[in-house]
């Protein structure tokens, strides 16, 4: 696949941008990794100088020049605590106290709505237009920037939304990528923003829904964006190959790959770290699926061989009663052509025998086939663990 929405280089690009761009901005352009140009336009920004939001809405531009307006992407500036009076750091322990409160447990009122829902009120601030009522009942960046991120999707009405951003941004990302289903999401670092979300979308929330949609790259030694704060996390978490760095300050600095520039690529995708440990989890986890398919296989035909007993015991409990002599205008082989009668896939068996045992049959395949993979899972991270070991050594021998 060649698409741009496809490439982790289209969503760093833009994440990176979503801290420099600003409200006279009216086209970005990217250059992925086969030196192909593309430009968007910007659709909608929105900035709000009290509370640290930035974000901004892009549309790929045609070779002839034409918004394509069936795509839209919407980018989410990440924290800088020397803009805005650093502003955005109160957004950032709202996340890290979701727990208590915040976020979109509260549905926005109409008020709200109205005043941050003008696609018109692009800068928000002192020197700009001020919403009344803002220092008395100040908003959230994440409220803030889901009734933006609405706003612009009901006007527009594109047909694919995606969703990039870094630290912070890509926090916010991922919970407007939840609220209005975007069709993919690539952040880098993001906190965990799972607890701002409103509580009947977590009580309804399933992971498998989100992935391979929703991509959350982090290092393994960043701090924020490795920490799950205690709640689910949003999408799938991607490690990524750390950056050597000659600097032993910086290798001890819990949050120094936090930052964007960290990420390597491989051509037009982050350059992904080899963890046997994430693999063996993985595995893990395969293995207690296999389980579970052992449980569901026993159940069906513990219910298979238990239908045919209880039938049996039903139809010889009536057929005594008979031989008793207490029904004179029944015979007992009545009872026994009844009982073939409501049958369905033969006597004694109330179920389609078919449909069961190809159910059966599918259930053993499933389970095999998640045992093989789930061994060629952990023997091929041995391998590629070895194989890294070897590299080195050899790396070594050079440079003495």
């Amino acid at each position: 696949m060649n698409k741009l929405y496809t490439k982790d280089t289209t969503y760093v690009y833009l994440a990176k941008e979503a801290y420099k761009i600003h409200e006279k901005r009216k086209t970005l352009k990217t250059i992925n990794s086969d030196h192909k140009m593309m430009n968007f336009k910007v659709v909608a920004f929105h900035q709000n100088k009290f509370n640290g939001l930035k974000m901004a809405g892009l549309s790929p531009l045609g070779p002839d020049g034409k918004v394509n307006t069936d795509e839209l992407y919407i980018v989410y500036a990440g924290t800088d605590p020397k803009a805005d009076y650093g502003a955005d750091l109160t957004e950032d322990a709202q996340i890290a106290f979701a727990k208590i409160g915040g976020g979109l447990r509260n549905k926005p009122t109409k008020e709200e709505l109205a005043e941050y829902g003008n696609l018109n009120h692009t800068i928000i601030g002192s020197d700009a237009y001020i919403p009344s009522g803002i220092l008395a009942n100040p908003i959230s960046q994440s409220k803030e920037s889901y009734i933006f991120t609405g706003a612009l999707i009901e006007q527009q009405k594109p047909k694919h939304v995606y969703g990039a951003g870094h630290s912070l941004g890509g926090g916010l990302a991922l919970l407007n990528a939840v609220m209005y289903n975007f069709d993919h999401a690539r952040v880098f670092s993001a906190p965990n923003t799972f607890d701002l979300l409103p509580a009947d979308i977590k009580e309804n929330y399933r992971s498998e829904k989100y992935d391979g949609k929703f991509y959350n790259y982090i290092h393994r030694t960043d701090l924020i964006g490795n920490s799950n704060l205690f709640a689910e996390r949003i999408g799938t978490q991607i490690y990524a190959k750390d950056i050597k760095s000659d600097s032993f300050l910086s290798e001890i600095n819990p949050i120094f790959r936090h930052f964007i520039q960290e990420f390597s690529f491989n051509g037009d995708s982050v350059h992904i770290k080899m963890d046997m440990y994430e693999m063996q989890k993985i595995a893990d986890k395969l293995t207690n699926a296999v389980e579970f398919v052992d449980e569901a296989i026993k159940k069906l035909e513990d219910y298979k061989d238990e239908t045919e007993k209880l039938a049996r015991r039903i139809e010889q409990k009536y057929m005594d009663k008979i031989d008793s002599g207490n029904y004179k205008y029944i015979k007992s082989i009545e009872i026994s052509d009844h009982m073939q009668e409501i049958s369905v896939s033969g006597k004694y068996k109330f179920y389609n025998d078919e449909y069961f045992d190809n159910a059966l049959n599918e259930l053993h395949r499933l389970k095999k086939e998640t045992t093989v993979f789930a061994q060629q899972l952990m023997y091929a991270g041995y391998k590629m663990e070895s194989r890294d070991k070897e590299l080195g050594e050899l790396y070594k021998i050079f440079e003495g």
